[in-house]
């Protein structure tokens, strides 16, 4: 397996993939976070349940606008072939902001599927932020995505006792990289949330032996994109 910072090399090869893991954008949970304070008189904010499915701040917005215009000057745009996103909001409005916004529709042929996930959605259980809406709803906000292999109305894996610990977190990227190699698409964007993407990359180091640097194994920022092109040795793991 090869990371490459963000011009991956293409390979034709039926041996490779090449993924753009994106980060979703600022989200306003992230926000209360950094300000510590003003979220109810519990005092953490990850307990807020103003905080539910947190969507976008401002800053994040800008930043899904930045990543377009990217996506557009690169030419990344024109080669990725599906668009897989958490069904979280924040998330969701990242991989539609990104790959659907106007300007893409202005300058693009190139529209990938967008096709929701829980496999990649955040760590879940205890927070607020990281309990999604129905799909329902989510379907009536964001009709170009593709909701059908959500299949719960409601949020049948959020635990509000318990929350996932990062093993099985880890083992969740795990299984999701393994979905991903069995879709025929060579070059798939992946938006995502900061613990997860995290945790299958040092999974992919830790349990599978892919040799990776350490600044690839460190926490994505908001909106960040990283590409990693993988071979099927990622894949055939026993656990």
């Amino acid at each position: 397996m090869e990371l490459v910072g963000g011009q991956p090399r293409r390979l034709a090869s039926p041996e490779f993939k090449t993924l753009y893991l994106v980060r979703h954008a600022q989200g306003i949970h992230n926000v209360a976070l950094e300000e510590k304070g003003g979220t109810d008189d519990i005092g953490d904010p990850h307990f807020s349940p103003k905080l539910l499915d947190a969507p976008l701040s401002p800053k994040g917005i800008k930043q899904v606008s930045e990543q377009q215009k990217e996506i557009l000057k690169s030419g990344l745009i024109n080669t990725v072939q599906l668009v897989i996103t958490s069904p979280l909001r924040r998330a969701v409005e990242t991989a539609v902001g990104i790959f659907r916004g106007q300007k893409v529709i202005n300058q693009s042929d190139n529209f990938p599927p967008i096709v929701a996930l829980e496999l990649c959605r955040e760590r879940m259980g205890l927070y607020p932020c990281d309990r999604r809406e129905s799909i329902s709803t989510r379907r009536i906000c964001f009709p170009e995505i593709d909701f059908t292999m959500v299949e719960s109305d409601e949020d049948a894996l959020w635990r509000e006792e318990e929350r996932e610990n990062l093993e099985e977190v880890s083992a969740r990227g795990l299984r999701f990289l393994k979905w991903l190699w069995e879709r025929p698409e060579k070059e798939i964007a992946v938006v995502s949330h900061g613990i997860f993407l995290q945790q299958t990359l040092r999974a992919l180091h830790e349990k599978v032996s892919i040799p990776l640097e350490d600044s690839l194994l460190t926490r994505f920022a908001n909106c960040e994109l990283r590409s990693i092109r993988i071979d099927k040795s990622a894949v055939t793991w026993k656990y």
